[in-house]
């Protein structure tokens, strides 16, 4: 029970420190983009954040089409967010991803994105009608099917997100017990399992929360030409 409360204790002090960092560093990026002139060169501290942003609205545009600008901040807060606690180890803080707790939270907020989505593009009746299936004498058999494969996408996200990024911190600490020649393979291990993994892992929960959101729009809805 005392280990249990000090890794809660230990994941509450890095989202904590997480999401004050975080609230920093757009406060201080919004006050110099403020700054910025148009109708000069672009700063060159400015433009990975303009190619975070243009990578996340090109995708979401593509994908789920003319609702694309209310959802794009969505999925950049989400990637934004996840990838700090993926990466908080290299800062020397507890990876709040290896908890289950705080990614079966983040794939519930996925999940009301997605079903919300659905709501509104299909309307409540449309949308309990796809539920129904292509077959409407074999909804006996669907909607069951369908029920469950809705519920089973946060359980999805969590799982995957928790047991790769515990996955990697496992491996790391194996890897950091034999020694002496520790010291020399480490950094490289590191770059991998804390930054690399981390990345990917942001990239697979957000593409997969982009994804599941746009098969709930209806097509007629996706339209790539609007700016």
């Amino acid at each position: 029970m005392t280990l249990l409360l000090s890794g809660i204790g230990d994941q509450m002090l890095s989202l904590f420190i997480i999401f004050v960092f975080l609230v920093i560093l757009l406060l201080v990026v919004g006050h110099k983009i403020k700054k910025v002139d148009p109708l000069k060169d672009v700063p060159v501290w400015l433009i990975p954040w303009i190619s975070l942003v243009e990578l996340i609205n090109n995708f979401t545009k593509s994908n789920i089409g003319k609702r694309w600008k209310r959802y794009a901040p969505i999925f950049l807060t989400f990637g934004i967010t996840i990838l700090l606690q993926n990466i908080a180890s290299v800062f020397g803080l507890v990876n709040p991803t290896s908890y289950m707790i705080t990614n079966a939270g983040l794939a519930i907020i996925a999940f009301f994105v997605i079903q919300i989505t659905g709501i509104r593009s299909l309307g409540f009746k449309g949308y309990l009608k796809s539920f129904v299936g292509p077959v409407p004498w074999l909804a006996w058999l669907f909607i069951p099917m369908n029920i469950v494969s809705e519920f089973a996408l946060p359980l999805s996200l969590t799982l995957r997100l928790t047991g790769n990024i515990i996955a990697g911190n496992v491996i790391s600490m194996l890897i950091k017990s034999f020694k002496p020649w520790t010291i020399v393979v480490m950094p490289f291990i590191n770059v991998y399992f804390d930054l690399m993994s981390g990345v990917i892992q942001t990239l697979v929960f957000v593409i997969l929360t982009i994804i599941f959101t746009s098969m709930k729009i209806d097509d007629s809805e996706k339209i790539t030409d609007e700016n």
